[in-house]
Protein backbone atom coordinates (compact mmCIF):
# COMPACT_ATOMS: atom_id res chain seq x y z
CA UNK A 1 0.00 0.00 0.00
CA UNK A 2 1.31 3.58 -0.68
CA UNK A 3 -0.03 6.48 1.33
CA UNK A 4 0.70 9.45 -0.62
CA UNK A 5 -0.37 13.08 -0.21
CA UNK A 6 1.14 16.81 0.32
CA UNK A 7 3.96 18.10 2.96
CA UNK A 8 2.08 17.97 6.54
CA UNK A 9 -1.28 15.48 6.02
CA UNK A 10 -0.98 13.03 8.43
CA UNK A 11 0.95 10.27 5.67
CA UNK A 12 3.74 9.55 8.80
CA UNK A 13 1.55 9.64 10.93
CA UNK A 14 -1.30 7.30 9.74
CA UNK A 15 1.49 4.58 8.85
CA UNK A 16 3.38 4.40 12.36
CA UNK A 17 -0.39 3.82 13.72
CA UNK A 18 -0.96 1.33 10.86
CA UNK A 19 2.67 -0.47 12.00
CA UNK A 20 2.27 -0.36 16.13
CA UNK A 21 -0.69 -2.00 15.42
CA UNK A 22 1.27 -4.96 13.30
CA UNK A 23 3.38 -7.39 15.52
CA UNK A 24 6.77 -7.45 14.12
CA UNK A 25 6.48 -4.75 11.62
CA UNK A 26 9.48 -2.38 10.82
CA UNK A 27 9.36 1.31 10.56
CA UNK A 28 12.41 3.00 8.40
CA UNK A 29 12.33 6.26 7.57
CA UNK A 30 14.71 7.65 4.81
CA UNK A 31 14.60 11.00 6.52
CA UNK A 32 17.82 9.46 8.28
CA UNK A 33 21.06 9.45 6.25
CA UNK A 34 22.17 6.01 7.82
CA UNK A 35 18.64 4.48 6.90
CA UNK A 36 19.24 6.09 3.07
CA UNK A 37 22.91 4.82 2.80
CA UNK A 38 21.86 1.37 3.77
CA UNK A 39 18.83 1.11 1.16
CA UNK A 40 20.85 3.06 -1.87
CA UNK A 41 23.63 0.66 -1.02
CA UNK A 42 21.87 -2.64 -1.01
CA UNK A 43 17.94 -2.42 -2.21
CA UNK A 44 17.22 -5.86 -2.26
CA UNK A 45 18.46 -6.80 1.48
CA UNK A 46 16.79 -3.75 2.73
CA UNK A 47 13.35 -4.70 1.90
CA UNK A 48 13.28 -7.83 3.19
CA UNK A 49 11.65 -8.54 5.89
CA UNK A 50 9.09 -11.29 7.40
CA UNK A 51 5.69 -8.95 8.32
CA UNK A 52 4.55 -5.39 7.31
CA UNK A 53 7.71 -3.15 6.53
CA UNK A 54 6.85 0.89 6.31
CA UNK A 55 9.05 2.79 4.66
CA UNK A 56 8.66 6.81 4.98
CA UNK A 57 9.66 9.03 2.36
CA UNK A 58 9.82 5.90 -0.63
CA UNK A 59 10.59 8.97 -3.56
CA UNK A 60 14.02 9.78 -1.95
CA UNK A 61 15.28 6.25 -2.65
CA UNK A 62 13.48 5.27 -5.84
CA UNK A 63 15.59 2.51 -6.44
CA UNK A 64 13.55 0.73 -3.50
CA UNK A 65 10.85 0.57 -6.05
CA UNK A 66 12.19 -2.48 -8.41
CA UNK A 67 12.95 -4.49 -5.31
CA UNK A 68 10.29 -4.08 -3.53
CA UNK A 69 8.26 -5.42 -7.19
CA UNK A 70 10.79 -8.51 -7.12
CA UNK A 71 9.84 -9.25 -3.47
CA UNK A 72 6.46 -8.97 -4.32
CA UNK A 73 6.55 -11.27 -6.99
CA UNK A 74 8.56 -13.71 -4.92
CA UNK A 75 5.57 -13.94 -2.72
CA UNK A 76 2.31 -12.24 -3.16
CA UNK A 77 0.89 -12.27 0.36
CA UNK A 78 -0.81 -8.77 0.87
CA UNK A 79 -0.12 -6.34 3.47
CA UNK A 80 3.75 -6.77 3.29
CA UNK A 81 4.81 -2.85 2.40
CA UNK A 82 3.46 0.05 3.80
CA UNK A 83 4.86 3.16 1.45
CA UNK A 84 4.92 6.70 2.45
CA UNK A 85 5.25 9.32 -0.40
CA UNK A 86 5.30 12.87 -1.01
CA UNK A 87 2.69 14.02 -3.95
CA UNK A 88 6.34 13.78 -6.15
CA UNK A 89 5.68 9.88 -5.58
CA UNK A 90 3.53 9.71 -8.56
CA UNK A 91 5.70 11.58 -10.97
CA UNK A 92 8.53 9.17 -10.53
CA UNK A 93 10.18 7.55 -14.02
CA UNK A 94 10.35 4.13 -11.74
CA UNK A 95 7.00 4.58 -10.61
CA UNK A 96 4.71 3.08 -13.46
CA UNK A 97 6.90 -0.29 -13.92
CA UNK A 98 7.22 -0.93 -10.45
CA UNK A 99 4.31 -1.21 -8.84
CA UNK A 100 1.05 -1.27 -10.96
CA UNK A 101 -0.59 -4.24 -9.98
CA UNK A 102 0.84 -4.81 -7.12
CA UNK A 103 -0.14 -1.60 -4.96
CA UNK A 104 -3.32 0.21 -4.00
CA UNK A 105 -2.34 3.99 -3.47
CA UNK A 106 -4.05 6.04 -0.99
CA UNK A 107 -4.28 10.18 -1.69
CA UNK A 108 -4.30 11.77 1.93
CA UNK A 109 -6.06 15.17 1.61
CA UNK A 110 -5.47 18.12 4.34
CA UNK A 111 -8.18 18.87 6.65
CA UNK A 112 -10.83 21.32 5.34
CA UNK A 113 -11.39 24.27 7.61
CA UNK A 114 -14.85 22.85 8.32
CA UNK A 115 -13.72 19.25 9.10
CA UNK A 116 -11.48 21.18 11.51
CA UNK A 117 -14.73 23.06 13.02
CA UNK A 118 -17.09 19.71 12.71
CA UNK A 119 -19.00 22.20 10.78
CA UNK A 120 -20.40 21.97 7.06
CA UNK A 121 -17.19 22.57 4.81
CA UNK A 122 -17.89 26.56 3.85
CA UNK A 123 -18.87 27.74 6.44
CA UNK A 124 -16.03 29.24 7.95
CA UNK A 125 -12.96 29.52 5.57
CA UNK A 126 -14.92 31.26 2.91
CA UNK A 127 -15.76 34.05 5.23
CA UNK A 128 -12.21 34.89 6.73
CA UNK A 129 -10.92 34.00 3.22
CA UNK A 130 -12.65 37.35 1.78
CA UNK A 131 -12.95 39.31 4.60
CA UNK A 132 -9.06 39.34 6.00
CA UNK A 133 -10.60 38.23 9.52
CA UNK A 134 -8.93 35.39 11.48
CA UNK A 135 -11.49 32.91 11.87
CA UNK A 136 -8.97 29.72 10.64
CA UNK A 137 -8.65 27.47 12.92
CA UNK A 138 -5.95 24.91 13.01
CA UNK A 139 -7.15 20.77 15.07
CA UNK A 140 -6.08 20.47 18.29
Amino acid sequence: MVVNGARQVGKSTLAELIAARSPGARELYLDDQAIRAAAEADPSAFVRHDGLLMIDKIQRVPELLLAIKREVDRDRSPGRFLLTGSARLLGLKDLPDALPGRAETIELWPLSQGEIDSAPDGSSMPSSGLTGTSECRHPR
